[in-house]
């Protein structure tokens, strides 16, 4: 065997690949690259046995790194999660589905889990540290040993049942190494259940109640799904980049920046679509005004909107304010009603007697803490420095009407009513 004889067997394999591979989610890259591995494996061990077919050429010579082709990646777009209008289809209908892989779907869902580590889940995988339950586990594909998801007590109580049930069941014999999602019978015996046989259960059930995504179209239900979309409503509710890479035990970063950009741009077309039905204006007078944007804005100015919103907007007790930070506006330092007057409070504010003032400073509090976390991030120091101190303003405000006091601008009021009592 020559190099060249590998060259065309590459050749024949790409063509092979392009023109044969029928399912929809074909990948031909993939197939070329399993294909070399298998023959250069074989290459391999029977020049190592010495056999009398192993060719004379050092597999390393005849097959090349550079022979496996590079595979190709998957756009945001093809991050494939489930809506949230199947969703709530699924578990509607959850109860339809085998009662062994109900729970299954849950701890998928509620945990982000590979469904290989769903289904690789042993009896000792329920913790509870402080008074909060977590599932403890191995993570086979990065190596990762002993980790952590936090997970609900309705959760916790369902895995509690298995475990009860899988430890009551469980033998030497037919669950020797204590799974809770096991086959005790059949060609199976002691191995947990199929990865196929959950989404075989799962397309059963779509086609039986038939849960559809938006556009109608009979959904098409992929385990891994159950992952992408833990990853998406993490991300959706708050939680940060390194917190959700921590979450999955991804190995690096990257794949977890991947389900930040699919909700980036999830909120883009959010923002446009507000866009487009029309945007208001204040006039000079404080009157509003209706501006019709309608579907023609170009697409660079949707474009700059959008940057200028995610760059420079900061959040404040009135709205949005959309001025860049090297600006600074009075306004996020404190309400007018606080900063008139040459920096002393109004004269006339009196505050704890609406029982929505308490509302309004804890809402103050928190767009100010969220000044300063915006601010440190751009280096602003000094814009922080005076956000901190109005932050103490503001906390000590709300630590005093939430006792039930009552906070007067004019001190000078209440001295002459005590007078007037005392005399």
């Amino acid at each position: 065997m020559k190099r060249s004889h590998i060259e065309q067997y590459v050749l024949w394999l790409h063509e092979y690949s392009r023109n044969n591979l029928k399912r929809k989610d074909k990948h031909p890259e993939r197939y070329v690259s399993k294909a070399l591995n298998i023959v250069g494996k074989f290459l391999e061990d029977i020049q190592r046995y010495e056999y009398d077919i192993a060719p004379e050429t050092h597999v390393r010579l005849l097959l090349f790194p550079e022979d496996k082709p590079k595979l190709r990646k998957k756009s945001i777009d093809q991050i494939d999660y489930i809506p949230d209008y199947v969703l709530e289809q699924l578990f509607t209908n959850i109860n339809d589905l085998p009662k062994d892989v109900i729970p299954v779907v849950w701890v998928a869902f509620k945990t982000g889990l590979r469904i290989s580590d769903v289904l690789g889940l042993t009896t000792d995988c329920l913790i509870k540290l402080n008074g909060k339950y977590s599932i403890m586990t191995d993570i086979e594909k990065t190596y990762v040993q002993g980790h952590r998801i936090p997970i609900d007590e309705e959760l916790a109580n369902l895995l509690a049942v298995l475990i009860q049930r899988a430890k009551e069941n469980s033998n030497q014999d037919n669950n020797p190494e204590g799974f809770i999602f096991i086959r005790y019978r059949g060609s199976r015996k002691g191995k947990p259940y199929s990865q196929m046989w959950i989404g075989k259960e799962l397309n059963i059930l779509a086609k039986k109640k038939n849960i559809v995504d938006e556009n109608e179209n009979l959904f098409h239900f992929k385990t891994h799904q159950f992952r992408h979309t833990y990853a998406i409503k993490m991300l959706n509710g708050g939680a940060d980049i390194l917190t959700v890479q921590e979450l999955l035990a991804h190995a690096s970063p990257e794949m977890t920046l991947r389900y930040a950009k699919l909700l980036d741009d999830t909120k883009r077309k959010a923002f446009e679509s507000v866009i487009n039905q029309g945007v208001f204006s204040f006039d000079l007078n404080g009157e509003v005004q209706e501006i019709k944007a309608g579907e023609d804005i170009p697409e660079d100015i949707l474009q700059a909107l959008w940057q200028d919103h995610k760059l420079n907007a900061m959040d404040n007790p009135y709205g949005t304010c959309h001025a860049r930070l090297k600006g600074d506006c009075p306004h996020m330092e404190a309400p007018p009603c606080l900063t008139c007057n040459s920096g002393s409070p109004c004269k006339d504010l009196a505050i704890g007697f609406s029982e929505l003032d308490v509302e309004k400073y804890e809402m103050h509090v928190k767009t100010t803490a969220r000044a300063i976390e915006v601010a440190k991030q751009h280096g602003r120091d000094d814009m922080a420095e005076k956000h901190e101190r109005n932050l103490q303003r503001y906390q000590g405000i709300l630590d005093n009407i939430r006792e039930g006091h009552v906070i007067f601008g004019r001190q000078d009021r209440i001295k002459r009513k005590q007078g007037v009592k005392n005399g």
